[in-house]
């Protein structure tokens, strides 16, 4: 009686917890604004070879992904990456929180292989307890 009630207790323990889960209790807290040395970044961007992929963070919150078309100490050029060509964009470093280089390794298909993957293990692991429970009697 002890074991399945422990059992019991162990399953609804993992599926209660929602620890991965996406929706949830969480309170948002408001980010403090980021602090950027623009002859830093400056210097940074500078020494990034033109041709290379980029993400541009800019201050308003949106982001800007393409090619680093051309560098200076106050602007940064950047190809957006689009299906219809675009004309170059233009962003001064005033406005640019943090340039990084957009290497692309993780894809779509490789991250809805990782879930299914953990989908199907936690089902074989909860249809495992429950038959500990009712087969084990």
């Amino acid at each position: 009686m002890f074991r399945q009630s422990l059992v019991i207790v162990l399953c609804g323990a993992l599926v209660g917890s929602g620890c991965a889960s996406a929706s949830g209790g969480r309170v948002a807290q408001a980010a403090p604004p980021p602090v950027t040395d623009n002859a830093l970044l400056a210097d940074y961007v500078q020494r990034i070879p033109a041709g290379s992929k980029v993400r541009v963070e800019r201050t308003n919150g949106g982001t800007l992904r393409g090619t680093l078309m051309k560098t200076s100490p106050d602007t940064v050029v950047v190809q957006r990456n689009t299906r219809v060509p675009e004309p170059p964009v233009e962003v001064p470093l005033s406005q640019v929180t943090r340039v990084t280089l957009d290497t692309g390794s993780s894809s779509v298909g490789k991250t809805v292989a990782i879930s299914v993957g953990a989908g199907v293990g936690a089902t074989f692991g909860v249809l495992l307890l429950l038959a500990a429970i009712f087969g084990g009697g």
